[in-house]
């Protein structure tokens, strides 16, 4: 029996990231992605309840996945869930297509 009911589907992935704000931004991973959230890692997280900018490079030569508004749901130890808050619908769009195609090849 699964932890979580999940709405959305989440895939396994390894994408680079950054977040932070528009003056600091750090490098991360994406480690499971859906067009709702995700789980990142880093060395440095931010803390829980705080809100960041997140880009994610899906790796398919188009700029980066640019979410305006991610809300830190959760830390331990080097990952974090984040659930995306204020996406356009530009980057939505990628996102759904990016799962799309991730729910074709698993």
């Amino acid at each position: 029996m699964p932890r979580e009911c999940r709405k959305v589907q989440r895939y396994a992935v390894q994408l680079p990231c950054s977040f932070g704000s528009n003056d600091d931004m750090s490098d991360a991973t994406v480690l499971n992605l859906s067009a709702q959230g995700c789980v990142m890692t880093a060395d440095r997280l931010p803390p829980a309840s705080t809100y960041v900018l997140l880009e994610i490079d899906l790796l398919n030569g188009e700029a980066p996945a640019s979410i305006e508004i991610a809300g830190v749901r959760w830390v331990s130890g080097h990952r974090c869930g984040l659930e995306f808050i204020r996406v356009s619908p530009d980057t939505l769009m990628k996102l759904k297509t990016f799962a799309l195609v991730l729910e074709q090849t698993s």
